[in-house]
């Protein structure tokens, strides 16, 4: 189970850390706004008649590359509960830790106001070839990001799909 999670977390950070140059940038991302590291500060699950806001989200990030997309997040207002021995946690300890992120990376596409990607590697096993569909508004340095919907590899949706929408406030950290 440990070196499963630890192979999984290694993926994602070379995912993440793939970097083209200028000249491999297809034209199109040259002036991709969208373009860096984005801090999670604020989530909020909103539905037609009510809003479930994390004021102040703990730790995210979501990293966008001309091809690529990562985003890691925690879905919880708590603080995630940090192991007992950080070397050597405990079976229970590695279920909590892995049930308080949320991660995914792969490739996208976006137009002028909407952002939809394929997951490559997911958290939950299966759902690599699965699409999240969102609309954004950027202002300044600050990026407003509703996830509307969800496809599964099947063609299926999740239950929450029509009803739910989850939208990620987040401040630029690089470019």
């Amino acid at each position: 189970m440990k070196k499963l999670l630890g192979g999984f977390l290694t993926l994602l950070l070379a995912l993440s850390c793939m970097t083209t140059t200028q000249k491999d940038k297809p034209k199109e991302s040259i002036n991709n706004t969208l373009l860096g590291s984005w801090e999670m500060k604020r989530i909020e699950w909103v539905s037609a008649d009510t809003v479930y806001p994390i004021e102040k989200a703990q730790p995210g990030v979501l990293l966008i590359t001309p091809n690529r997309y990562s985003i890691i997040w925690t879905p919880t207002q708590e603080t995630r509960k940090a192991f007992e021995v950080l070397s050597n946690p405990t079976d229970e300890e590695i279920i909590a830790g892995f049930r308080s992120v949320v991660f995914n990376a792969g490739s996208y596409v976006h137009t002028d106001s909407t952002f939809t990607t394929k997951a490559h590697i997911a958290k939950v096993p299966g759902f690599e070839g699965g699409m999240q569909l969102y609309d954004y508004k950027l202002s300044a340095d600050t990026l407003r990001l509703t996830m509307f919907d969800e496809t599964y590899p099947n063609g299926s949706k999740p239950d929450w799909a029509g009803k739910w929408k989850t939208r990620f406030t987040m401040k630029r950290i690089t470019k």
